[in-house]
């Protein structure tokens, strides 16, 4: 069912989209990624760790379109995973985002964001919540339609809704659902290089059996050029958050005789801090990226986490030909519904060196340090994995 949704809301904007009797630019880049790979403990285990040599082949395809008044992208990839001795891990990951922008009017600017995922949880859960919970299939379904009015020359107003649907083929993990309106003001100043932000949401989390979680977020901030090459995003305000959801608890009322468990509904309401802080920065041979975000994000355990990340990325160009990275960022996860007492950090590292042998192929030897704790717990758990990529790409690029 969520390949075919796909597939209209595809077909639908390249209806929306077609536009013949304009100019058009459009381009197709398609590649394909040949990755080896080991990882010394390649589900991040606390004990008895499994490592593994993985050989993955990725074929994509990027295209764009583009007229005066439409924008329209797209990303077609499939990833498929070998590990060489653990092959019940094999998997084909899929890829299918789509995303359109079309000026209706003057003052008004549509558009829509769709994606088909289907992963395995291992690295998307970290990257999406901070979690380790092994690998096993995932598939995840986004829509995301919104609205741009331009007020005036400076102010500009923006809704949205967004879709998130998220199923696990795994039985211990918990399917969830994700609706969120968001209704965003931009204010350009005078000095034409900052913009004032304000950002509301109301989102809803929806797991089965009834839980529920509700939050309304009310952020300020601005975004400041300080040159061509430099600028600056703070984003900050609260989440109040309402949680509704069964739990277990212990019944002590029969206390000495017999204690017993039972399920009780717990109901929750507090606020908590949101904060997103972000920089980048560009020398000639030079770039810096540096973020810190706080936020509330579902996960697959059937429960809402507050999720605070912290990344800083660096990268030097040697010559036209070669580029280094040298990357690292910290996560930190806890449970936002009260239950229970749950505390997780993960730290990772990574360094890498891309070479581009012609214009089409390119070679990239790379490097990534994992550590995962359990704070609660009291266990870690760490990885460390060593790969190298060969791309290659043919662009293809049209006017008409």
């Amino acid at each position: 069912m969520g390949t075919r949704t796909w597939v209209g809301l595809a077909l639908i904007m390249n209806l929306w989209t077609a536009d013949l009797g304009v100019a058009a630019d459009w381009s197709l880049v398609p590649s394909v990624t040949q990755k080896s790979e080991f990882n010394s403990n390649v589900n991040l285990a606390f004990t008895n760790p499994t490592s593994a040599y993985i050989f993955s082949l990725t074929p994509a395809a990027d295209f764009n379109y583009n007229t005066e008044i439409t924008q329209l992208q797209g990303h077609l990839g499939l990833n498929g995973q070998h590990y060489l001795n653990n092959s019940n891990l094999d998997h084909i990951d899929q890829n299918y985002q789509i995303n359109a922008k079309y000026q209706a009017t003057p003052k008004i600017n549509l558009s829509l964001n769709t994606s088909y995922i289907v992963d395995t949880t291992l690295l998307e859960e970290l990257l999406a919540s901070g979690l380790v919970i092994g690998s096993s299939p995932r598939t995840s379904i986004l829509a995301n339609p919104g609205m741009t009015y331009n007020m005036t020359e400076r102010l500009s107003s923006t809704i949205n809704y967004n879709f998130t649907r998220v199923l696990y083929q795994a039985s211990q993990f918990t399917d969830y659902s994700t609706h969120q309106m968001g209704l965003t003001f931009n204010y350009l100043l005078s000095n034409e290089r900052t913009t004032v932000t304000n950002n509301n949401v109301a989102r809803e989390t929806l797991y089965p059996g009834g839980n529920t979680y509700k939050t309304l977020g009310i952020y300020l901030g601005a975004n400041h050029k300080f040159t061509e090459n430099w600028e600056f995003d703070l984003l900050g305000g609260l989440n109040i958050n309402k949680s509704d959801f069964d739990t277990q608890v212990e019944d002590i009322s029969q206390f000495p005789f017999f204690t017993t468990v039972v399920q009780k509904r717990v109901k929750h309401t507090k606020g908590t801090p949101y904060f997103k802080v972000s920089t980048t920065r560009r020398w000639t041979n030079l770039n810096l990226m540096a973020g810190f975000s706080r936020d509330q994000t579902p996960s697959a355990y059937g429960y809402v986490l507050n999720f605070t990340r912290i990344y800083a990325s660096v990268g030097y160009t040697f010559t036209e030909r070669l580029t280094g990275t040298l990357a690292g960022s910290f996560s930190s996860s806890s449970q936002a519904s009260q239950a229970n007492n749950q505390d997780y950090n993960y730290y990772t590292v990574t360094a890498l060196l891309a070479y581009k042998i012609t214009e089409k192929l390119s070679v990239t030897p790379g490097y990534r340090y994992s550590r995962y704790d359990d704070l609660t717990g009291d266990r870690a758990a760490q990885a460390h994995s060593a790969y190298l990529m060969l791309s290659y790409n043919y662009p293809i690029h049209y006017q008409q």
